[in-house]
């Protein structure tokens, strides 16, 4: 199964709940671009299904183009460790 932008979406509605909202790109490779916002939290998360889905949570201004603190091999995992440090 490929994640779509429209797959993404309920993921993350269905991980973190209808108050975050998810901001989804897509490239023309396939990979996509996640913004989640939910209350004073963000995260972001870049990846695919093939190679994974790198995530950080609260980036910091400075954090822009220096990767992920945190890896998962499937998008619902990158979101059950953002819920965990969201605190939802």
């Amino acid at each position: 199964m490929t994640t779509t932008e429209q797959i993404a979406r309920e993921a993350v509605r269905r991980v973190l709940g209808d108050a975050a909202h998810a901001d989804v790109t897509t490239f023309p490779g396939g990979n996509l671009s996640i913004s989640v916002h939910s209350g004073d939290h963000t995260a972001t998360i870049d990846g695919d299904d093939s190679s994974g889905w790198g995530w950080t949570v609260d980036p910091g201004t400075d954090d822009g183009f220096t990767g992920h603190e945190d890896v998962a091999a499937t998008l619902d995992d990158a979101l059950i460790g953002i819920r965990g440090r969201f605190g939802a």
